[in-house]
């Protein structure tokens, strides 16, 4: 498994996969009232926020949420994953926790939206713990993530001039 993760095609792949699901999102949110639930992080927010919306805008953020959202921890896991086991070799495999583990955390916090979007509110006070989490080892996989292409692309050049 570690070798196609660190493939510069895989990694590519889950880049654009990225990308592409970030340019989705900003084009379908507005259909869904704008603001989506991932960004709420107290329970009392995405109970208002559900409050608020119509069953159309319900229906739009269930759909993004389930296409979009579910694939979108994937997709920036497996690179965020990818290029600390590229390129720190040993530490790499230390260095990609953080990423592991926002994926099936981002995941849950998918589902529970899920379920609030269809009427089931009882397991938002999970999600209030999820969330702080879930951007927290974001940032720190993205950190990690930025420093091992930063020395990817130096070694390559260093590489290059010899």
């Amino acid at each position: 498994m570690k070798g196609y993760m660190i493939r510069t095609s895989t990694l590519t792949l889950f880049f654009i996969m990225a990308v592409a699901l970030v340019g989705c999102f900003i084009t379908f949110t507005p259909v869904a009232g704008g603001i989506l639930l991932d960004s709420l992080g107290s329970a009392s927010e995405p109970q208002q926020l559900l409050a608020s919306m119509s069953a159309v805008q319900k229906t739009a953020h269930f759909k993004i949420t389930l296409w979009l959202d579910m694939l979108f921890p994937l997709a920036y896991g497996g690179f965020f994953v990818g290029l600390p086991l590229k390129y720190f070799e040993q530490a790499g495999r230390w260095l990609v926790i953080p990423a592991v583990l926002v994926i099936p955390i981002d995941i849950c916090e998918n589902l529970i939206q899920l379920l609030a979007l269809t009427g089931t509110e009882d397991l938002l006070h999970i999600k209030a713990m999820l969330t702080p989490i879930k951007f927290m080892l974001f940032n720190v996989s993205a950190t990690i993530a930025t420093l091992s292409l930063a020395i990817g692309i130096w070694r390559r050049i260093a590489w290059l001039r010899k």
